[in-house]
C-alpha cells in the first residue's frame, strides 16, 4: 500500500456557511448583498435549487427572470466579485 502527504496550507479566517446568520428583511444593522446568477433559464434555476439545497435561500425568494436589456449598475461604494461555473448542457 501507498502512502501520500499532504501539506496543509493556511485557511482564511472565513465564516462557514452554515454558520453565517443571513437574513430576508432589511433592517439598519444588516448590510444588503446583491447576488446575480446570469445564464440559461434553465442553468439559472440550478443554481437556485442548488442554493436551497445548502440552506442559502428559498427558491420563492429569487426575484423573477429580469429582462437583460439593462447593464448592471454599481453604486458609489458598492464592490463586485464575480465567479464562473459550469453545468453540463
Amino acid at each position: 500500500m501507498e502512502t501520500q502527504a499532504f501539506v496543509t496550507l493556511p485557511q482564511p479566517d472565513v465564516t462557514p456557511e452554515s454558520a453565517l446568520q443571513l437574513y430576508s428583511v432589511p433592517k439598519p444593522d444588516r448590510e444588503p448583498v446583491k447576488i446575480l446568477i446570469i445564464g440559461s433559464e434553465a442553468a439559472v434555476n440550478t443554481i437556485i435549487h442548488s442554493l436551497h439545497h445548502h440552506r442559502f435561500a428559498e427558491p420563492f425568494e429569487w426575484t423573477p427572470f429580469l429582462p437583460t436589456d439593462r447593464p448592471i449598475q454599481i453604486q458609489a461604494g458598492e464592490a463586485l466579485r464575480s465567479l464562473i461555473k459550469y453545468l453540463p448542457r
